[in-house]
């Protein structure tokens, strides 16, 4: 029985990385062609909320469970919807909940519209071969904008090749499949058209793109393609593994001025020992080698990446093998882990584990060291002028907050007709992580 859905609100709350920020919105897209509209995130009468979830960590699912019951909670009336990654492991368990009332998998994903409009109708159970192929396929959502001002997401491709014995993603996103190259350039010259200048490419493993269709440069061909879009003048990667920067990708971020001269490269270790027994498919030397030909290669080159402290069997010496990795490398910012077991991984089974309380130090250490290396990366930028995409107007001060193309946050005096445009700015001074600045022919902000 369809509903009537004049009227009826869907409110999103979306956990995780980039890709699921852009389900999310190719969702959002769907319901509102349906005639939904869209609930704000302090509204506490909508009729639907829709949980994007993430399962990449302990603490992910405990994030989870939590935006479940506060729902729940805050939305007494609302019909509950759960999907995202943390559905492919744990459906049952999730299903199993008071507070739900529909689960769908990723795969499900474009199917929301219509178990809304059926008053969030269970859904039919599929054969085993329905579901297999719908797996193989990928996912079809699109967008025609995105949340914020001035950059989007664009997904342009999905799953993993990779089984690193410490991650579920593989589990849960299944093998690696990508759009068409058309097919994403048309959905950024949409973005284009609506105002957006910068776009992200993001994947679940991005570099593995065009590789299940044999063309081992298919993202170099992606980028060279997007770089003809009228109105685009950045293209960014989200998160690439080391070994899928390949040579031609390096000479195509050199070449082209709209690519970004920032990459997140995930380093996870800097000892061999616990890279082997992560099963990740490169080395320290590999590491250290790319990075100095990508800063050697691209002007003003920098990089930021995963690290993970307390992988089973990571001893002392291990550990400094990972500080001094670091130390040479110099990112401009280090996003750091501690080590969870995951239900169904090889490394939850692995002996050697370390201590919670040295898994605690360690953290504490990666993050002072990261933070002394990112400022003093940051302060080699002082007084050079770039140009900053304005994203957001901040409540105070009459400022705003953009991005340099190397991912530099900015701050200067401004308006809300700066949000969403490119605005050369000298960099003044740094505060903590963040820039204050003045754009060309602007007085400056007070220091």
């Amino acid at each position: 029985m369809q509903t009537d859905v004049r009227a009826q609100s869907v409110k999103f709350i979306t956990l995780g990385c980039k890709v699921n920020q852009y389900e999310s919105q190719g969702m959002r897209e769907s319901v509102l062609a349906q005639g939904f509209s869209e609930a704000a995130s302090e509204d506490k009468d909508c009729d639907f909320v829709v949980i994007n979830t993430c399962t990449v960590t302990a603490d992910a699912d405990k994030m989870n469970r939590y935006w479940i019951r506060r729902m729940r909670r805050e939305n007494p009336a609302a019909k509950i919807v759960v999907t995202g990654c943390y559905v492919e492991r744990n459906r049952s368990e999730i299903e199993a909940l008071e507070e739900v009332d529909l689960v769908l998998s990723n795969h499900e994903k474009p199917d929301l519209a219509g178990h809304l409009s059926a008053g969030c109708s269970v859904p039919a159970v599929q054969d085993a071969e329905t579901v297999r192929r719908r797996k193989l396929e990928f996912p079809p959502l699109q967008i025609s904008r995105f949340e914020g001002n001035g950059r989007a997401f664009v997904k342009i491709q999905d799953g993993c090749n990779h089984a690193c014995s410490f991650c579920k993603v593989v589990m849960v996103r299944g093998r690696s499949r990508s759009r068409e190259i058309q097919e994403v350039v048309d959905e950024a010259g949409r973005l284009a058209s609506a105002g957006y200048r910068e776009v992200v490419f993001a994947g679940i493993q991005l570099g593995a793109y065009g590789l299940d269709k044999g063309r081992s440069d298919a993202l170099s061909e992606l980028l060279e393609a997007c770089a003809a879009v009228p109105g685009l003048e950045r293209l960014r990667l989200s998160s690439i593994e080391p070994t899928d920067v390949r040579p031609r990708l390096i000479q195509t971020l050199r070449d082209i001025p709209k690519c970004c001269a920032h990459l997140h490269i995930p380093l996870q270790s800097g000892d061999d020992a616990v890279l082997k027994a992560m099963n990740r498919r490169h080395g320290r030397q590999f590491y250290r080698d790319l990075v100095a030909q990508l800063k050697q290669e691209i002007r003003d080159f920098e990089l930021s990446f995963d690290v993970m402290a307390g992988f089973p069997g990571e001893t002392a010496e291990a550990f400094e093998n990972t500080v001094r990795l670091v130390r040479e490398v110099r990112p401009l910012k280090s996003h750091v882990f501690p080590y969870s077991p995951r239900e169904g991984t090889r490394a939850a089974h692995f002996p050697e584990a370390v201590e919670p309380a040295v898994i605690r130090s360690r953290v504490q250490e990666l993050i002072r060291l990261g933070d002394e290396i990112g400022r003093q990366e940051r302060l080699k930028y002082v007084r050079r002028i770039f140009p900053v995409l304005v994203e957001k107007k901040l409540p105070r001060g009459g400022l705003v907050q953009g991005l340099t193309h190397h991912y530099l946050k900015v701050c200067f005096q401004g308006s809300d007709q700066d949000v969403g445009q490119m605005i050369p700015v000298e960099l003044l001074s740094l505060e903590g992580d963040v820039f204050l600045g003045r754009p060309a022919g602007r007085p400056g902000i007070s220091q």
